[in-house]
Order: C-alpha cells, then structure tokens, then sequence
C-alpha cells in the first residue's frame, strides 16, 4: 500500500497525492462496469484510470508495464480502514503543501 505523489494521481484526484493499495489483477473482481481513461504515463507506456460511470468516482488504475496488478483507490474500497500506506512513491514531485508524504526511515 502506498502514497503517489506523481503529477498524474494530482490531476487525477484533484489533490496531492493519491492512495492506492496494489491487487493481483486475476484476483481482482468488480461488481459494476467501469469506464477506463487512458492517457501516457511517465514511463512513455499506457496507463488507464478506471471511473464509475454513473457519479465520475476515481476507482482504480493500471498500465500496460505492469499488466499483472490493479491499483485501487483506498477510499473506493469496501473497508478503506484497512488501508495503511507503507510508503510514498514520486515523492520528488510532492507539492510544498501536501505534508503527506511517507518516508520510511531504516
């Protein structure tokens, strides 16, 4: 479980970062359609942003480098409680003001 703080999860939630839990994509069952958004992701390579079609709600995404996984959004799930972020990723682009950023001391 991780923070994101790359420029597409601040544009994407509208905040400073975004929380995701990773899932095996074969374990990973969703019991309504999404609609997917793809854009370019950092890497060069396709990254998709899944959205509830009916109220616009950022639930997961996934990209074509690592087909094998899912991010889903910690508040999307059924029990957000059990989400605990272990660490922030591109926190070189975490803005001044978002003070969320997790580093992992040794």
């Amino acid at each position: 479980m991780f923070r994101c703080h790359c420029r597409d999860c601040q544009q994407l939630t509208g905040s400073g970062h975004a929380d995701m839990t990773p899932l095996a994509i074969d374990d990973f069952w969703i019991s309504a359609d999404l609609k997917n958004y793809e854009m370019s992701g950092g890497s060069g390579q396709s990254t998709f942003s899944g959205f509830c079609p009916n109220c616009g709600s950022q639930l997961t995404r996934n990209s074509s480098r690592m087909g094998d996984r899912v991010y889903v959004h910690a508040a999307s799930l059924d029990d957000p409680s059990i989400y605990e972020p272990e660490r922030s990723i591109y926190a070189q682009s975490a803005q001044s003001w978002d003070k969320a950023t997790i580093i992992k001391s040794s």
